[in-house]
């Protein structure tokens, strides 16, 4: 994240690792296939309550984020919060 933020780009952090877990699962369990975007298949899901927030690279500005998305490759996926499905 701070790497991100020092090149002056966005971060998406979820709240906590708690979540982060929660998140995954739910997806796993329940989550729309979305399409293999940059080699990656993609699975998402939206959330009532935010789950992480997006901090601009800019000026450091918050936005909650409600949308889950799992992506995979091979045997390993990475879990992100975010605004949307990825294009």
């Amino acid at each position: 994240m701070q790497k991100l933020l020092r090149r002056k780009e966005a971060a998406h952090v979820f709240n906590d690792r708690d979540t982060m877990m929660r998140v995954a699962q739910a997806i796993i369990e329940q989550g729309k296939f979305t399409g293999v975007v940059r080699n990656h298949e993609r699975y998402g899901l939206y959330f009532a309550k935010p789950i992480g927030y997006r901090i601009s690279g800019d000026d450091g500005s918050l936005i909650t984020l409600h949308y889950g998305e799992i992506k995979i490759n091979g045997d390993k996926y990475h879990v992100i919060p975010r605004t949307r499905p990825s294009e």
